[in-house]
Parts: C-alpha cells; sequence; structure tokens
C-alpha cells in the first residue's frame, strides 16, 4: 500500500507540471469527467448501436456492459502503446452529435426514427444532441428501421463525444487522460526520434523519473510528431475543436485537451460545477 500511495503522490506531482498548479487547488467540490472523440470511431460505434450489437437495453438504464472499451473489446491494438482500446466507455452519459439533415425526413436516419432522435435531443447549431441513455431508448423503439440504416451515409455527420468511465477525481480523470492509469511497468518508453514541444519538455524535466517522464512526454509532442505517435498537448485549460460542444455547456469548464493524428481525434478533462 505505501508503493502505491508513493506512486500516487509521484504521478500527482508530474500531472500538476502540466496543469500549472497542484491537483489539490482545483476544487473539490466539482466532479471531473474525460471525454475522447475519434472521427473514425463514431461511426464505427454508431454501427453497433444501429445493428443492436451493443446491449441497448444496459446502456438505456445507465448500466456498464460487457466490452465496455472504446472500441468494445478492450484489448491494446499492434504495437499502439496509446492504445484507445483500454478506456471504459460510459455510454449513458456519452453525447451523441447529429446533423439535423440526417434526422430530417429525407435523412438517412429521418422518418419516425429521425422524429424520435430530435424529440429526445437538444439543439445546437446545426445539429441535434442527445445522450447515449436516450439515443440507446429511441433505437428499442425502432429496431426495425435503425437496423435498416445504411452507415456510409452518416459519415461526416455523426459524431460520438465518449465519456470515459473515471472515479470523478481530477487525478482519476488526469490518469485516465495520459495512460497512467496502471504502475511504472505500464509506461511507454519515448520514441527516439520524436520531438516534444520545448516548453514541456522543460517543464518536465522536473518529473524525477525518468520512465514517467518520457512517458509524459510522449503526450507532449510537437503538433507533426503527434500526427503518428502520442499526442499534442493543447495545454491547461483549452478545450480540443470537437469536443467544444462539452464545454459550452453550463458548469463544464476545461481543464486540460489533447489532439491526435491530423486533427482526427482529440480528448479532454473537464470540470463540473
Amino acid at each position: 500500500m505505501d508503493d502505491r500511495n508513493a506512486w500516487e503522490r509521484e504521478l500527482g506531482d508530474a500531472l500538476a507540471l502540466l496543469l500549472g498548479r497542484p491537483l489539490a487547488e482545483y476544487p473539490v467540490t466539482s466532479e471531473y469527467a474525460f471525454y475522447a472523440w475519434n472521427d473514425e470511431i463514431s461511426v464505427l460505434a454508431l454501427e453497433d448501436h444501429l445493428s443492436a450489437d451493443v446491449d441497448l437495453e444496459a446502456i438505456a438504464r445507465g448500466d456498464s456492459i460487457d466490452g465496455d472499451s472504446i472500441d468494445g473489446d478492450g484489448d491494446p491494438v499492434g504495437d499502439n502503446h496509446f492504445s484507445w482500446d483500454v478506456w471504459p466507455v460510459d455510454h449513458a452519459r456519452s453525447v451523441w452529435l447529429i446533423d439535423q439533415s440526417t434526422v430530417s425526413d429525407d435523412g438517412p436516419l429521418g422518418g419516425d426514427l429521425g422524429a424520435a432522435l430530435a424529440a429526445a435531443s437538444t439543439r445546437h447549431d446545426s445539429e441535434y444532441a442527445v445522450s447515449g441513455a436516450d439515443l440507446a431508448r429511441v433505437l428499442l423503439a425502432h429496431q426495425e428501421q435503425a437496423d435498416e440504416v445504411d452507415s456510409d451515409e452518416l459519415i461526416g455527420s455523426v459524431q460520438w463525444l465518449a465519456r470515459i468511465r473515471t472515479d470523478g477525481t481530477l487525478l482519476g480523470a488526469m490518469r485516465a487522460a495520459t495512460w497512467t492509469f496502471g504502475g511504472r511497468d505500464e509506461l511507454v518508453p519515448f520514441t527516439r526520434s520524436a520531438k516534444v514541444e520545448p516548453k514541456w519538455d522543460e517543464v518536465l524535466r522536473q518529473v524525477p523519473d525518468a520512465r514517467l517522464r518520457d512517458h509524459l512526454r510522449m503526450l507532449c509532442l510537437t503538433a507533426h510528431w503527434a500526427r503518428s505517435d502520442g499526442a499534442y498537448y493543447l495545454g491547461p485549460g483549452d478545450c480540443p475543436f470537437d469536443l467544444r460542444w462539452v464545454s459550452e455547456q453550463p458548469g463544464y469548464d476545461a481543464v486540460a485537451g489533447w489532439e491526435f493524428g491530423e486533427g482526427q481525434a482529440s480528448s479532454a478533462v473537464f470540470a463540473i460545477k
């Protein structure tokens, strides 16, 4: 237990460097949530919902489901050390953004299904926003029509803002965001040829443990290097563009954000007052 406490203290100190202040200075009365968005995974996840390959009844109840990682199996893929597949998704509290034209009468999610989705949603500019729980309820009531939807027609018009299950603390959300929910043996080594943003490279020099330092450096690469590995750290208080819906909700403040690839994915931690 002592070793675990020591590791959590060391980890908390390292994460505080990324946030610019100690974790203890953040309000303990707030709930902290971690969201992730991935363009390709959004469509794949909706396919699973439309075909009822996920347990819609459990999602509608707010229960966790078997294989509830972001891609449904929970296993790392290939050599991707920073695999999204290890993140357990809170499907019920995740949010779906659906283009208004998609649920119109002649849209791919139109007809009775579209009308039900619109009724269960809130408007956000030209999009409808619906919780995972409400989406599941609508699909359960319109399964026959949902099963006939051509998912190819949904590419680019549906975005899944996946809320990752954490314990509600800032440390828990930051550990999920930085893939540090395991121990020292699960830290990712630094890719020799990669380049770190100079500002964060300097800041992270203060991390005593070289393994933890290199792991966090991989999540603070330059925008160019983050196109193929690790992540680009936006900084404390910054929200990625594709998660702006979350940041615009009453009581939600961005704590830290990251971008991946060439703009195909992003993640962020939020404080909920």
